[in-house]
C-alpha cells in the first residue's frame, strides 16, 4: 500500500473507552499551581511594600498583571498550543512559572518582581489555554464534560488553598520562602508530566502536519464562542467585585484580623469551587449548558445586589456571598466544557479555552475601575449601595448571552 501524501490529513487519535483519571489529577494539578501564583500575592502585598518600598500604583501593576497579560494575548496563546502542541506548551508554561517564581524569591527591587510575574503570567496562560486539549484527549466521550467542568475549579482551589496556607508563612514575613515552595512543587509537577509524556500523547502537534491556520481558527470564526467569553467577563465583572470588597469590607468596616478576613475570602472562594462540581453533575446528567449559564446570571445578580444592601444583616450578606460562588461556580464549568462541542478539531480547543481565559480576565481587569467609579460617583466617600446598577447590569446582559447562546443549541 502507497504511504499516505503529505496533503492528506491524519486520521484523528481515537478517544479512550475509559477516562485516564490519574492523568486528568495531574492536569488539574497544573491549574492549581497557576492559581497559587495568583492567591499568593494580595495577603503578600503588606510586605511586599515594606521590604521592596513599593509605592501603591507599582502595587497595583504587579496584581494586575496577570489579567493585563491573559487580557491581552490568551486566544493568541491558545492558537500557539495547537499548532505546537498541547504537553509541549504546558511543560514551557510550568518551567515559566518555576522560572517567575525563583526570580521572585530572589527579587530585590520592583523591577525585578515585575518581569517575575511577566515570567509567571506567561506560563499561566501557556498552562491555561493548554491543559483543556490534554484532558479531553485523556477523557472517555461520555465524561469529557464532566472533567472540563471539573477543570474549571481549579482557580478557586488553587486560590482558596493560598489564603488558608500563606498567612503561615507570612505572619514570620517569609514571603521570599512562600515564592520558593510554589515554585519547588510545581518543579517537581514539570517532572511528573515530563515522565508521563506517553499519556499525554494525544491531541499530536499541528506542527508536524501541513499548515492550516484556517483550519487552526475555525472556532474562533463562530459566533457562539464569543458570545460565551462575553457572558464569562459579565460574571467575572460581579465575582472580582464581591472578592474584592468582602476582605476590605471584614477589615474596614468591622475590624477583623488579616488572618480572619483571608479565612472568611477563603470559605467563600471554596465555594466557588463547589459550584464548578455542581455543574460538572448537572452537566454529566444532560443539563444544557445554557440553562446554568442562564441560571448563574441570575443568582449571582440577585446575590451581588444583595451583598451591597447595606440594609441588610451581616448574616444575609454573607450567606449571599456564598451563593453568588456556589452557584455561580457552575458558570464556569458549562462555557469552559463546551470547548469540545464548539471546536471542529482538537487543534482548536486550546484556541477557545484562550478566548474564554480572555473573557474571564477583561472582567477582571474591568471590575477594579468600573466598581470604584460607581461607588466614588457621589463623593470622596465610597458608597458601596452606588454598585447596585451596575452588578444588575452586568447580570441582565450576562442573562441575555445566555439566552442566545440557547437560541444557538448550546
Amino acid at each position: 500500500m502507497a504511504p499516505p501524501s503529505p496533503s492528506t490529513p491524519p486520521r484523528p487519535a481515537p478517544r479512550p473507552h475509559h477516562t485516564d483519571w490519574p492523568g486528568v489529577a495531574l492536569g488539574v494539578t497544573c491549574g492549581i499551581l497557576v492559581a497559587l501564583c495568583v492567591g499568593k500575592m494580595p495577603p503578600a502585598l503588606p510586605l511586599l511594600q515594606r521590604d521592596l518600598g513599593l509605592s501603591l500604583r507599582e502595587v497595583g501593576w504587579v496584581v494586575s498583571l496577570f489579567s493585563t497579560i491573559a487580557t491581552l494575548c490568551a486566544a493568541v496563546m491558545g492558537l500557539a498550543s495547537g499548532r505546537v502542541g498541547a504537553w509541549r506548551v504546558t511543560i514551557a508554561g510550568l518551567c515559566a512559572l518555576v522560572a517567575g517564581g525563583l526570580l521572585g524569591a530572589v527579587s530585590d527591587s520592583y523591577a525585578l518582581l515585575l518581569a517575575s510575574r511577566i515570567i509567571e503570567g506567561t506560563g499561566q496562560i501557556a498552562i491555561v489555554v493548554s491543559v483543556p486539549a490534554l484532558l479531553t484527549a485523556l477523557s472517555a466521550p461520555h465524561q469529557t464534560r464532566l472533567v472540563l467542568a471539573l477543570w474549571s475549579a481549579y482557580m478557586p482551589l488553587g486560590i482558596s488553598a493560598a489564603l488558608l496556607t500563606a498567612p503561615l508563612l507570612l505572619e514570620t514575613g517569609h514571603w521570599r520562602l512562600l515564592w520558593a515552595l510554589i515554585a519547588g512543587v510545581t518543579a517537581v509537577c514539570a517532572v511528573w508530566m515530563g515522565f508521563w509524556r506517553s499519556r499525554y500523547a494525544r491531541p499530536a502537534p499541528a506542527a508536524t502536519r501541513p499548515m492550516d491556520w484556517h483550519k487552526l481558527t475555525g472556532g474562533l470564526r463562530q459566533l457562539v464562542p464569543w458570545v460565551l467569553a462575553l457572558s464569562f467577563t459579565f460574571y467575572a465583572i460581579q465575582f472580582f467585585t464581591v472578592m474584592t470588597f468582602l476582605p476590605t469590607w471584614a477589615i474596614q468596616e468591622r475590624g477583623l484580623s488579616l488572618r480572619t478576613a483571608s479565612l472568611l475570602t477563603a470559605v467563600v472562594i471554596f465555594f466557588n469551587a463547589g459550584g464548578s462540581v455542581l455543574g460538572a453533575s448537572l452537566l454529566q446528567r444532560g443539563l444544557r449548558g445554557s440553562s446554568l449559564i442562564m441560571t448563574a446570571h441570575i443568582v449571582v445578580g440577585l446575590s451581588a445586589c444583595a451583598i451591597f444592601s447595606d440594609w441588610l444583616p451581616d448574616a444575609v450578606r454573607f450567606g449571599a456571598c456564598l451563593s453568588l460562588n456556589l452557584i455561580g461556580g457552575t458558570l464556569p464549568a458549562a462555557t469552559l466544557s463546551a470547548s469540545p462541542r464548539l471546536a471542529k478539531s482538537p487543534d482548536q480547543i486550546a484556541s477557545l479555552q484562550g478566548l474564554f481565559l480572555q473573557g474571564s480576565n477583561l472582567g477582571q481587569f474591568a471590575a477594579a475601575p468600573l466598581v470604584t467609579w460607581a461607588v466614588t460617583a457621589s463623593g470622596a466617600v465610597p458608597d458601596w449601595s452606588h454598585a447596585l446598577p451596575l452588578m444588575a447590569l452586568c447580570a441582565a446582559t450576562g442573562l441575555g448571552l445566555g439566552v442566545f447562546a440557547r437560541s444557538r443549541g448550546l
